[in-house]
Formats: structure tokens, sequence, C-alpha cells
């Protein structure tokens, strides 16, 4: 089933529980989704449909950033609401400490590899989706200084 279908039938299931949060969430997601394909002459393929579910994440977290910066509790905990939401279209990512042992095992096997963003680059490649780009990125630097 494609990210668009998964989004619809969210969608269904929550106008049937009456869920309007989860609604309102999922409805902004399709909207992403929709903008994306008008884009893309092609449609929208399974790879762009996650790169808008992702852009929608990353919205989120920076609103949750500044939420908390202001000290505003109430948008903050609603927006790690909708971040839950959004994550359960995206693959499941892997934990810091799995991240960091694939860090680690790259450089043993690339020891002339000493740069973060050479490194953070090519484990993004290999990892694809499975490791947050910043996370990835504090990742590296941490395992490279020591």
């Amino acid at each position: 089933m494609s990210t668009k279908e998964r989004v619809q039938d969210e969608i269904k299931a929550a106008m049937k529980n009456k869920d309007s949060v989860r609604l309102e969430c999922l409805r902004m997601v399709k909207a992403a989704l929709l903008l994306k394909e008008k884009e893309s002459a092609a449609g929208l393929t399974e790879e762009s449909a996650l790169a808008a579910v992702r852009g929608e994440l990353k919205k989120r977290q920076q609103s949750l950033e500044i939420f908390k910066e202001l000290g505003k509790g109430a948008e903050a905990a609603a927006t790690e609401n909708e971040i839950a939401i959004i994550g359960e279209f995206l693959p499941t990512q892997l934990s810091e400490p799995e991240i960091e042992a694939r860090v680690r095992a790259y450089l043993a096997e690339h020891p002339e590899m000493n740069h973060a963003g050479k490194l953070t680059g090519a484990l993004k490649k290999e990892l694809g989706d499975q490791a947050d780009g910043r996370l990835l990125n504090d990742i590296c630097k941490r395992v490279l200084e020591g």
C-alpha cells in the first residue's frame, strides 16, 4: 500500500472515530502529498511521497523547538502529538546506539575518513531514511572527536 493510500485510509478511520486532532493532522499530510504530486510531471512516486511526509515532520520539529523555547507547553504537547502521527508514515528510525555502532563500523572499514561532513554524507547514502541527518551528523562529530 502506498503512503498516499495509507494516509487516505487513516483519514477515513479518524473520521469514523471522530478523532478531530488526528484528522486535522492527516489532512495536512494529504495536502502536502497532493502538492508534491502536482509539482512533478511524473506523478507521485513513493520516494517523493516520503519526502513530503518528512518535510511535514521537519516543520513540526522546528515548531516544537520554538514552542519549547517560548515556554508554550500546550502548543508543544499538541505538536509532539502531530509528530507522532506523522512519524507513523515514515520508515523506522535507527536508535542512537545503533547509529553509533554503524558509524564505528564504517570508520573501521575506512580509517582515512576524518571529516564529519564527509562521513555523514557517506553514511547517509548507506542508511538512507533509517537515520535522521542531524542526529547522524552529531554522532559522527562525537565519534570523530574521540
